[in-house]
């Protein structure tokens, strides 16, 4: 071998050793001028091993869930219905102010509660107690209208509809539904926006960085010309969760012109035309009947730039759960409900707690860090602290999902850091807490869920069925339940 060529490769070896071995010993050091990052030897020949995120400890402090005292403190003091018992026993106190009437909850949440699943079966096991008529607030559309059983939803096509999932409208403000409608003489076919693009769009907005951008196509949308006017159609459902009637009924609505109108029809009798209050701020008209009725149509001018929001169906008296569910949504950007209107509709329809049920759509079995999921959690739930000061939130967390992982199904090793980062966002926003993974088992419990006869989940491990629904819904009640009971230990 030539000896030039090999002193000069000795050298350059024995240097590139003990620079990396200098590199291995050194610490890394932060700064902006000259950072040094430790060198991690042979990372790349093997992957480190993940932790193992089933050992994975998610301890909530009880001064925590004080956070949930102000609505438990309403629910102790509601009126039982005669012959039914409270949900939990409660003290006698000669000091209690006037009991409650009316008791509402916002329940938010992704497709896991579309069709009124969780919350319906929730709804009817309160209202049986302390009473309420009526499925709270329903949007003007529905994507799963036809699943709902609850109550009976038909509408035209020729609706605009703008939800979290829709980008480039940021300017127009979501109703508390998630959605508003906007009239038209035409309806779109659509080529959906994907849930993990649209979640990006709104976490890099609200954490001030570069949004993706979105690639616009003339193939986007169709646009089809209808001749008729937009309508929305609801009908009464006796069932558990349900109302035999509509008692109260009030329209949400903003931006109504001089000439705006809604034509009503109950029980499908004569239509009676009634001009809506002009003005951008948002406004409720009751458009009760004289008596119950079962059936309700709303039309519209389909040339009109209304936007409306949806439809309250209640009555004075009981406890109300409202279904708001978003499709594909990660429960990020609440922002785009702009903070005046969330303050308007709480003053009509007064909550006394909003649930925020999410992490099915942010979930991914790779990821070991939701730092950033945190981040913007926590500026979506101070926006909604600043807009609704006095309702508490309750964080519920992620459920059990499962993957294959060769050929059997597990926990996805993501959901337990998932859990944890979600009970640090409630400590830190002074958010109460439920742990949905812990009551149901914890690590591989959906594989329980799935393989029940008949089944609580469906076969994608992520999905509950209506049984596995009402389950959910049971180990709600079990949660309030044993706060409530806490409370009272506590003194309160």
């Amino acid at each position: 071998m030539n000896k030039d060529f090999l002193k000069p490769a000795l050298i350059f070896a024995v240097a590139a050793v003990l620079t990396g071995l200098l590199a291995w010993l050194l610490p890394s050091y932060s700064n902006d001028l000259f950072p040094i990052r430790k060198l991690p030897w042979f990372s790349a020949l093997s992957k480190p091993s993940a932790p193992d995120s089933s050992r994975v400890q998610v301890k909530v402090p009880r001064q925590a869930q004080i956070a949930l005292n102000p609505f438990l403190d309403k629910l102790k003091a509601m009126p039982v219905r005669p012959g039914e018992l409270p949900l939990a026993p409660v003290k006698k106190d000669s000091t209690t102010k006037v009991a409650p009437q009316q008791l509402r909850i916002a329940y938010f949440s992704d497709s896991i509660i579309e069709g009124d699943l969780i919350t319906a079966p929730l709804r009817y096991e309160l209202q049986k107690r302390y009473g309420g008529h009526g499925v709270g607030m329903v949007p003007i559309t529905s994507i799963v209208a036809g699943f709902r059983q609850s109550i009976r939803h038909d509408f035209s096509k020729n609706w605009e509809s703008i939800s979290f999932m829709t980008p480039d409208r940021y300017d127009i403000s979501l109703g508390i539904t998630g959605y508003t409608f906007i009239p038209r003489p035409y309806y779109l076919d659509s080529r959906p926006l994907e849930a993990s693009l649209a979640d990006s769009i709104f976490l890099a907005d609200s954490l001030k960085t570069a949004a993706p951008k979105v690639e616009e196509s003339p193939e986007e949308a169709y646009r089809h010309y209808v001749e008729e006017d937009p309508f929305v159609e609801y009908r009464a459902v006796d069932i558990a969760g349900g109302a035999d009637s509509f008692r109260r009924i009030r329209l949400f609505f903003s931006h109504a012109s001089d000439s705006s109108f809604v034509r009503i029809s109950h029980d499908s009798g004569e239509f009676k035309k009634l001009l809506l209050k002009p003005g951008q701020e948002l406004q409720n008209m009751d458009i009760s009947p004289s008596q119950p009725s079962k059936r309700l149509r709303l039309e519209f001018a389909a040339e009109d730039s209304l936007r409306l929001y949806g439809v309250s169906f209640d009555d004075a008296q009981g406890i109300y759960v409202d279904n708001f569910p978003i499709r594909g949504y990660s429960g990020m950007y609440f922002q785009r409900i702009h903070k005046a209107y969330l303050t308007a509709f709480n003053q009509a329809l007064d909550y006394d707690l909003i649930v925020l049920q999410y992490g099915g759509n942010i979930t991914d079995p790779e990821n070991e860090d939701y730092r950033n999921y945190k981040l913007a959690m926590i500026h979506t739930i101070a926006h909604l602290k600043s807009a609704l000061p006095d309702v508490p939130i309750l964080i519920a967390s992620m459920h059990d999902r499962a993957i294959k992982t060769g050929t059997q199904f597990h926990t996805s090793p993501d959901i337990p850091l998932l859990v944890k980062a979600q009970s640090e966002i409630a400590q830190e926003t002074d958010c109460a807490f439920w742990n949905v993974y812990e009551a149901m088992g914890g690590y591989d419990s959906m594989l329980g869920f799935v393989n029940q006869n008949p089944p609580l989940a469906g076969s994608d491990y992520t999905h509950f069925t209506r049984r596995g629904a009402e389950k959910i819904a049971s180990l709600f009640l079990d949660f309030l339940r044993e706060e409530m009971c806490a409370s009272i230990d506590i003194g309160k």
